[in-house]
């Protein structure tokens, strides 16, 4: 079969079984931003190399929330690996970035990481709940143990973390044998949909539950009255999710 069916068919069985056994913890992540959203809260998303791409995916996202915030840190860029790479090893710096941070007390904090295992994003974790902020993890069960901790304490991040989404993502990421090595990664796609699925989810909450129209953005490409839709909604979260 050619290495592109064979990605495909990983990813589709990759996604079966994240809309299967991944459903009760989607719920609660869900259930969580919709209550948070409710009464006033962002949602804040934040990761390192790759995982940073995952982390800017709702930001101003047709279809998704309007109170987002993004905490992306220019040292984890996935545009320059090497570094990012080095960076999120360093044990201490999740706090120099957590005191920039408008985190408050009830909100949710989804923190992404495909191995989970490096100290910043389980210290930034732990630092957000000590804020009394939800932790969300989006990480890779698999990866992570089959992994050293590279944590000061051998912790992971589906260690500290309040509700662990779990990718189902494979030891390296990469799923398609070539040769003695392996290609296609999957982590980006299934994050972004695991992102997406709980926006949806935690839209419907806020419809059904709380009876508020959930804040979402819509495309600008649609209709001239777009722009003004969006625009009055980030208006109202402008002083906690900036956008530049």
């Amino acid at each position: 079969m050619n290495a592109d069916l064979v990605y495909f068919a990983a990813l589709q069985e990759n996604l079966s079984a994240l809309a299967t056994a991944e459903r009760p913890a989607i719920e609660r992540a869900a259930r969580a931003v919709a209550d948070s959203v409710a009464v006033g809260g962002v949602v804040h998303y934040f990761g390192s190399g790759h995982s940073q791409l995952v982390a800017i995916e709702p930001l101003l996202r047709a279809g998704g929330l309007a109170p987002v915030n993004v905490i992306a840190d220019p040292a984890l860029s996935p545009v320059a690996p090497r570094h990012a790479g080095a960076a999120e090893r360093v044990s201490g710096y999740a706090a120099a970035i957590l005191s920039t941070a408008d985190i408050r007390a009830g909100e949710v904090v989804v923190v992404v990481s495909n191995s989970g295992i490096n100290a910043v994003p389980v210290e930034f974790a732990i630092g957000v709940r000590e804020l009394g902020a939800t932790v969300v993890a989006v990480t890779s069960r698999a990866h992570s143990l089959a992994a050293g901790s590279r944590h000061a304490e051998g912790l992971r991040l589906l260690d500290v973390a309040d509700i662990v989404i779990d990718t189902h993502g494979r030891p390296g990421d990469a799923v398609v044998p070539l040769g003695d090595l392996t290609v296609g990664a999957l982590s980006t796609v299934v994050g972004a949909a695991i992102v997406n699925a709980m926006t949806c989810r935690a839209a419907e909450l806020l419809a059904e539950h709380h009876g508020q129209a959930p804040p979402l953005i819509v495309s600008q490409n649609t209709s001239d009255d777009a722009e003004h839709h969006n625009n009055a909604l980030l208006d109202k979260v402008r002083d906690r999710c900036p956008r530049g």
